[in-house]
């Protein structure tokens, strides 16, 4: 049962995980990802239904460092039956990109400023007990933190992608957490990848875009945070996209596709508007 790893499925640098001729018992699929020494559940891919195939598109999949995933098979009982062979890709991509992890649609790729990320503090909470009679003091401390406060100069040059940045900062009633990935002209910077950060607050600050040149700074600040919870997701393909494109059952029958071809016709996602 082997994964294979799709990433020109979408204009989007993304990976489209493929499971195929599954075992007859195998009723639902937890996909894995393993990249930069952490393992994460893949969006969309928890305890997911399945029937002899499965085909989910991972958007979290961090650049320029290989990503190697696994499923593991359940029955209908939730038994485990085990896990699949592993596979690997490296996506090899110099551009960044952002995105709303409960909104891929709204990817968006961004340029950084030079001084993003110039300060990276990784807190430890604690106080220093200095307890009578001892000549120093004890650390009474906690698990260090992640990533807080950090600084990112998001570049935009045309409003519609201003307009995304601004808008997977909390509209639609979507937590403000971002998913930021590096692309190679960026990813000198000693965070994780991919980067899950909360932003509160996204200021614009104008650089050419009065004088008609296009060009805003995204001026954000926000700690790393725990990504939504990865059974939360939204597909990237739509029940609307397909009967946006097909008008009628008869079309997409005599399209002559089978079920797992129909989920994996992503050049249609957006159709429905």
């Amino acid at each position: 049962m082997p994964i294979t790893l799709l990433s020109d499925v979408t204009e989007a640098p993304f990976v489209e995980v493929l499971l195929e001729d599954l075992i007859p018992d195998a009723a639902f699929v937890t996909v894995y990802r393993l990249a930069g020494g952490r393992e994460f559940q893949m969006r969309g891919a928890v305890k997911a239904r399945t029937a002899g195939s499965f085909t989910r598109v991972d958007f979290e999949v961090p650049f320029n460092i290989p990503a190697t995933y696994r499923a593991e098979l359940f029955d209908d009982d939730g038994n485990s039956l085990g896990f699949t062979d592993s596979a690997s890709i490296t996506l090899n991509v110099e551009d960044s990109w952002m995105h709303n992890p409960l909104n891929p649609r709204g990817g968006v790729k961004i340029q950084l400023g030079g001084d993003s990320a110039s300060r990276i503090l990784r807190p430890t909470p604690g106080v220093i007990s200095r307890p009578k009679g001892r000549r120093v003091g004890v650390v009474l401390s906690e698990p260090r933190h992640g990533v807080t406060g950090l600084y990112l100069d998001v570049q935009t040059y045309t409003d519609a992608d201003a307009d995304l940045v601004q808008a997977m900062c909390g509209d639609d009633g979507q937590p403000p957490v971002l998913c930021v990935r590096l692309g190679s002209r960026d990813g000198v910077m000693r965070v994780p990848q991919p980067l899950f950060l909360s932003v509160l607050s996204a200021a614009e600050v104008d650089i050419t875009h009065q004088w008609g040149g296009g060009a805003i700074s995204h001026q954000i600040e926000g700690d790393e945070v725990d990504p939504p919870i990865p059974g939360l997701f939204v597909p990237l393909l739509t029940r609307a996209d397909l009967n946006a494109f097909f008008p009628t059952r008869a079309a997409l029958n005599s399209a002559g596709l089978t079920r797992s071809d129909i989920n994996r016709l992503y050049s249609l996602a957006g159709t429905a508007g």
